[in-house]
């Protein structure tokens, strides 16, 4: 419990993601779901436990729905929609990665204050499927819908709008150049592991072809029959060190937290474009302001000018058709409207500008506690990967030292003394 008697963060929403399900057969049709469980604390649940099931694109509208409700937060990425080893996306693996990259979603998710408070996320979680579904057709776009999208083409629109604004101040430039810069720094590093684990991935493609090259030469060479064959039952347990290897990486290993740390980066230069659109809105709202004001002040001019004395013909005619004995009213209207959406549009933006810094704050020690516990793994998990091949070698080893070549001879097997 927290200091106030309220849940703490880590027991109030947890949410586990197991049971992938294939559904359909056509390539085009079949999906992947999962099964949600959702174990809470939280009173506004109509239960403490409950379960549901989800796929992808309903993760993938929930993010939506996260970034347009809180502009100002961080909202954590989900796994890319290819894999990044190109395999079948209803291969055991790739639905294992995608599992575990969901997993890390919905964790992130559920331990941020303001996001798990989301109506969005509670009808996630508990909504029947074609309840969830009504509520996505009836979902609208927001305010912030109009200017951007969430891709990287409306960023680049909304950056390009904001080119020429007003500086900001010094710590929201510092934000801004570091999340440029991470971002471009994280994205290369993950490639740079990608191709690195690639490798790994062609060695034990290039092992699954030599074990039984060897394997068949076994056949040829009686006398090496017994080593051959040890050799090629080896390397096909060495390969499947490598493949297992390669598959734990993107799970949860050095890989998947580059890639998860390349999408935090991306929502964090996200969360800084919404802050970009929503002062462009309040410059909008501004300037309408001013206009309907400047319209108003004619008007009241005209009125306490008297009016002009009536035309004749035609133009006369023009005037009694262009009279609004309204239009004072319309004005009036009009003026507070443009000042009302002021209001908001001040209030948006000064919201975002405000939460910036804590989602920044959090977004280092996020990724400090990350890295410190990734690495630490990291390195376990290549020491065990390196102990299991050794022990592999190591019992070759013991095979391949008791075969004897005599000069100008064949070479023979030497039984072990043991």
């Amino acid at each position: 419990m927290s200091a106030d008697g309220q849940p703490s963060s880590e027991a109030a929403l947890l949410i586990t993601v197991s049971d992938p399900e294939k559904h359909g057969t056509s390539i085009t049709a079949a999906f992947v779901d999962y099964k949600l469980s959702t174990v809470t604390q939280l009173s506004r649940y109509a239960a403490k436990e409950f379960f549901v099931r989800r796929r992808y694109r309903d993760f993938v509208w929930l993010r939506d729905r996260l970034c347009h409700a809180f502009p100002g937060c961080v909202v954590p990425p989900l796994p890319t929609v290819d894999s990044p080893l190109k395999d079948d996306r209803f291969s055991p693996n790739f639905i294992e990665r995608r599992q575990a990259g969901l997993q890390l979603f919905l964790r992130r998710v559920a331990g941020h204050e303001r996001l798990r408070e989301s109506s969005d996320l509670q009808t996630f979680l508990e909504a029947k499927v074609w309840e969830l579904q009504t509520v996505k057709n009836a979902t609208g776009s927001s305010w912030l819908g109009a200017l951007f999208d969430g891709t990287q083409e409306s960023l680049k629109s909304v950056q390009s709008l904001m080119a020429h604004k007003v500086p900001d101040e010094e710590a929201i430039e510092r934000v801004r150049a570091f999340a440029a810069n991470y971002a471009t720094i994280a994205s290369a590093s993950a490639s740079k592991q990608h191709a690195a684990v690639r490798t790994q991935a062609d060695m034990a493609s290039d092992l699954r072809q030599l074990a039984p090259a060897l394997d068949m030469l076994s056949q040829s060479e009686t006398e090496l029959s017994l080593p051959l064959t040890h050799m090629a039952a080896a390397l096909d347990r060495v390969k499947e060190l490598h493949l297992a290897r390669v598959q734990a990486e993107h799970v949860c290993g050095l890989s998947a937290l580059l890639a998860f740390n390349t999408g935090m980066a991306t929502a964090l230069n996200e969360v800084l474009a919404n802050r970009d659109a929503a002062l462009l809105q309040y410059q909008k709202a501004a300037a309408a302001l001013d206009a309907s004001t400047k319209e108003r002040q004619r008007w009241q001019e005209a009125e306490h000018s008297g009016a002009p004395s009536p035309r004749s013909g035609v133009l006369g005619k023009l005037d009694e058709l262009m009279y609004d004995p309204q239009k004072g009213s319309k004005v009036e209207v009009r003026v507070k409207e443009a000042d009302a959406e002021l209001s908001a549009a001040k209030e948006r933006w000064e919201a975002i500008s405000t939460s910036i810094h804590t989602e920044v704050d959090r977004f280092h020690r996020q990724t400090n506690a990350d890295f410190s516990r990734g690495l630490r793994e990291h390195v376990l998990e290549q020491l065990e990967f390196e102990q299991a091949q050794q022990r592999e070698w190591e019992q070759l080893l013991d095979i391949v030292e008791r075969v004897e070549t005599v000069p100008g001879t064949a070479a023979s097997f030497r039984p072990s003394s043991s």
